[in-house]
């Protein structure tokens, strides 16, 4: 048996001995990738592999599993304090001299690989005491918008909690951008092109220079002018640099750096008529932010050989490139448009729809801000691509939410029943089971409501009601056999609420596919806050969304 099989059983034996005799792949997938790193290499083998361990662990009884978990995994069972993953030393880093930055462009709304990323800069921002620039690359007047910019303030500083020391936009900077351009052109390494695109591909394929690379710098100066000043809307003309036809590298093939738009810009209106590329803006703005180390996807790979020509073309110092593999999100819709257009037609709630991975989301189903860095240190900065999904943050905000969630009854089309000779009495239950300290006081008179779920199963054998009585069949009805448990055997372990309607509350919960699930909640919530969470007992952890005309609404979280 390989090493990773046995810390996978292993793993896999803890968060069932912690959990209640039932471990989930979401819960042992980060562990494994923390201890094996190059088990990134393949999530889909590695994820198979935990599921197929998974089945036979769950089918062991909770002292077997335990019994396990001490021949092979006793480090987990005595819970050791692990050293805490965290993410690889910078290049040439400085303490107080390292600037990272943020570049967002305001089209759409982040989602949870934005997250990760976000937390990669801003951990090495703070780990050596430097700065963190939030930039936002708003140079396509087409697609951004002050709703998204609105949006991901509110994700980074409001939700996030991101400290950042300088916001900026590429749109405050476009006179430099011009002068950029300028200087391009006068020295020959940018030229004012007229191709068709059609012709401009064919070019790219051939490996062919067009004409209009031969034009006198003078002439691009002057159609640079009169493109600047609105004449050439209609696309008749493109800046492009001069670069490599031959080249293997396909960004180097003459990239564009500046195009015409007549959409007005959500900032500056129509003051500018020609915009900037990525390609042209990134290189000068990490000069004027002052960014000492791009971290970034290695997506960026090919345009690192662009941006130095163009760094060396205009006398810009040169950053630490830092690249990691991509995150790519399972299971989940990201692409803007995409979800716009569900929006739209109805299908999806909102941003914030409980189906999809934006921040939005993610925040109203209460995951923690603590959990994005918590996965990022874990994944590292691996150059292979990872595949995530929900259950990787959810497994870590489970441990973040775990120790603190209060615990309480969530009764879903409950059924009453009475049972004879059950006390009348107040019954104290503890808010979470760890602490032993009560807090859960019900008033109790031999009439219980249950989920109907539950009450479909009641057979001969006694039942529990869960941490107060146990009762049994009497005929027609039901009848009070003991308070404790002892050594007596039961069939169910249920949860319920007193029938009483003044000891219960209405609530909902929003659930992951967008059903609404109704039902009964004990009266002590009245002490729970909008935004806490809490664990309702069989069911999951959920976060208290709003409290409406006396009904609770809650969003699932995760199990």
């Amino acid at each position: 048996m390989s090493d990773l099989a046995i810390r996978i059983e292993a793993h896999a034996l803890a968060n069932a001995v912690k959990y209640g005799g039932k471990a989930q792949p979401g819960n042992v997938l980060p562990k494994i990738i923390g201890e094996f790193p190059d088990a990134k290499k393949d999530i889909p083998g590695l994820r198979a592999q935990i599921e197929g361990v998974l089945a036979s662990v769950n089918a062991l009884a909770p002292d077997a599993q335990r019994a396990r978990l001490g021949e092979i995994g006793a480090d987990l069972l005595e819970k050791k304090a692990a050293k805490e993953r965290d993410l690889p030393e910078l290049p040439n880093a400085v303490r107080g001299k390292v600037v990272t930055r943020l570049p967002p462009e305001p089209s759409k709304y982040n989602h949870l690989g934005h997250a990760l990323t976000f937390s990669i800069n801003s951990l090495y921002a703070r780990r050596y005491d430097g700065r963190l620039v939030l930039r936002f690359e708003d140079a396509n007047p087409e697609k951004v918008s002050q709703e998204y910019v609105d949006a991901m303030l509110d994700d980074i500083q409001g939700y996030l909690g991101i400290r950042v020391d300088e916001i900026r936009y590429v749109s405050d900077d476009m006179e430099i951008l011009y002068a950029a351009a300028r200087r391009l052109i006068a020295q020959g390494d940018a030229y004012m092109c007229s191709c068709e695109r059609e012709t401009v591909s064919e070019n790219r394929r051939l490996g062919r220079e067009c004409a209009c690379r031969d034009r006198d710098p003078a002439q691009s100066e002057r159609l640079w002018e009169e493109f600047v000043a609105g004449r050439y809307l209609d696309g008749q003309y493109v800046l492009r640099l001069k670069g490599d036809m031959k080249s293997k590298n396909s960004v180097m093939l003459d990239p564009v750096l500046f195009r015409a738009v007549a959409t007005p810009h959500f900032r500056v209106g129509t003051r500018y008529k020609a915009w900037p590329l990525y390609d042209l803006y990134s290189p000068i703005e990490e000069d004027l932010c002052k960014v000492t180390h791009v971290i970034r996807s290695n997506e960026f790979d090919l345009r690192i050989e662009l941006h130095k020509r163009l760094q060396d073309a205009l006398g810009l110092p040169r950053q630490e490139i830092v690249h990691y593999g991509r995150f790519n999100i399972r299971d989940a819709t990201t692409k803007g448009r995409e979800i716009r257009e569900l929006i739209e037609s109805g299908q999806y709630l909102g941003w914030d729809d409980p189906r999809l991975v934006t921040l939005k989301a993610l925040r109203r189903r209460g995951i923690r801000k603590e959990a994005y860095e918590m996965l990022a240190k874990q994944l590292g900065l691996s150059p292979y691509p990872v595949n995530l999904d929900f259950s990787m943050l959810a497994a870590l905000n489970r441990e973040l939410v775990e120790p603190i969630a209060h615990r309480y009854s969530f009764i879903e089309d409950p059924r009453e029943i009475a049972i004879a000779g059950a006390p009348h009495e107040e019954v104290t239950l503890h808010l979470h089971p760890s602490r032993k300290d009560g807090g859960r006081t019900l008033r109790v008179a031999g009439r219980y409501l249950v989920r109907a779920e539950d009450h479909a199963q009641f057979g001969a054998q006694p039942i529990r009601l869960k941490d107060h009585l146990t009762f049994e069949r009497a005929g027609e009805g039901y009848a009070f056999v003991a308070k404790e448990v002892g050594a007596r055997k039961f069939s169910l372990n249920v949860n319920w609420l007193p029938a009483d309607p003044s000891q219960h509350m209405r609530a909902t919960i929003m659930m992951p596919d967008a059903t609404l699930r109704h039902g009964l909640v004990e009266h002590g919530m009245t002490s729970a806050r909008v935004d806490d969470i809490v664990q309702f007992e069989r069911l999951g952890f959920c976060r208290l969304d709003a409290i409406e005309d006396g009904v609770y609404r809650f969003w699932y979280t995760h199990d």
